[in-house]
């Protein structure tokens, strides 16, 4: 295996990597993807899915419509100060858990040829002649193309954004709880927000970010926090006091950072969080993960078919990516900086409590098209 030449190698299993690597299998290039855990497993994620990727999902052999998913459809959010804003989502989306939709792509993935190494550490890569070499704990392996897809954490000589003081903390929970199954709730409190919904099995997600320094004010103790800050808002009181947990500790993800980031870097193609993160109070991060694999496809096709060369194939992935999700990133930072400050969450709901039309026209930003 180490002396083969993939058309495409993939570092990272997550949606983004997955989607890629179904697709281009779809069309027989010979795939290698690389995964560092095994899979079926959890991940820290809103677990939220806006209904622009029902289509591509079932399109690569996902069956959602036999799984029974809640499909959902109302919106609502509130500040420490009980203050709440209703919307109906025009679009919606469903609720499916990472450990389900992940563990459905993987296997899909094995089922229609890709090469699956999973429990493989990449350590970095190579790039001479228009051929890449890939350094892994398992040995090294050539590639015609590369695809980075290994999430938020850059590591190796892959590209790393500039280094942030702000950084974020995410936590989430599954939960059994009495909670309507086509609503998502989004509720504030300082420095942070938690999102609630319906996912598959009958359990719902609860994942909250937080400002890691307030997190290490309570010496990083996600108990004293939760009583100290998210209990403020009476809604989440509610919600983690009466609901049943499932997890018998809760997943984390920490030094999650939104600072701009690029989906090409010499001559590395970057997809998912990879090429920039979405921040999550705006939601649809799966969805754009896999929007930008569908587009990164496009290109790869194109160029192992000699369409294009390789200048090409760059030029064109950096302008279809910017146009799909630059403006989207952009605004969505500028949504998180005012829902993260409690003055400004209350300002900013009175304002759309009394401005339907701007409600409509902020979700709207937050949902793109079918692709």
């Amino acid at each position: 295996m180490e002396n083969k030449l993939y058309d495409c190698i993939i570092v990272g299993g997550g949606l983004a990597g997955l989607s890629l690597s179904i697709l281009m299998a779809q069309k027989k290039f010979s795939v290698l993807l690389i995964e560092k855990k095994t899979y079926p497993y959890h991940k820290v994620c809103g677990e939220y899915i806006s209904m622009e990727s029902w289509d591509f999902l079932e399109r690569i052999g996902i069956p959602l419509r036999a799984m029974n998913l809640p499909r959902i459809s109302k919106f609502e959010m509130t500040d420490i100060r009980g203050q709440r804003i209703h919307e109906h989502l025009e679009m919606g989306g469903f609720g499916i858990s990472r450990y389900t939709l992940d563990h459905q792509l993987a296997e899909k993935a094995i089922e229609i040829g890709v090469t699956l190494m999973q429990q493989t550490i990449c350590t970095g890569y190579e790039y001479s002649n228009e051929i890449y070499t890939i350094k892994t704990n398992r040995g090294e392996f050539k590639g015609k193309l590369l695809s980075a897809s290994y999430g938020r954490h850059s590591f190796g000589n892959f590209y790393k954004p500039k280094k942030n003081n702000e950084n974020w903390v995410g936590v989430k929970y599954h939960i059994k709880t009495d909670f309507p199954s086509d609503k998502i709730e989004l509720h504030t409190f300082n420095q942070g927000y938690c999102g609630i919904s319906k996912v598959d099995k009958g359990s719902y997600c609860i994942c909250y970010i937080v400002n890691a320094k307030l997190l290490n004010q309570y010496d990083n103790e996600l108990d004293a926090l939760e009583k100290n800050e998210l209990f403020k808002n009476p809604n989440l009181k509610k919600i983690f006091t009466e609901a049943q947990f499932l997890f018998e500790k809760p997943l984390t993800i920490s030094n999650i950072t939104f600072k701009p980031k690029t989906p090409l870097h010499q001559h590395i193609f970057y997809i998912g969080d990879s090429a920039g993160s979405i921040a999550p109070l705006t939601g649809n991060g799966m969805s754009n993960a896999m929007h930008s694999a569908c587009i990164l496809f496009n290109c790869f096709q194109d160029y192992l078919e000699q369409n294009i060369n390789r200048n090409q194939l760059e030029f064109q992935y950096s302008l279809r990516w910017n146009k799909a999700f630059k403006e989207r990133i952009w605004k969505g930072r500028i949504i998180q900086h005012f829902f993260c400050k409690p003055i400004w969450t209350s300002i900013s709901i009175a304002i759309l409590k009394q401005s339907p039309w701007l409600r409509k026209i902020i979700i709207k930003q937050t949902h793109g098209e079918s692709f």
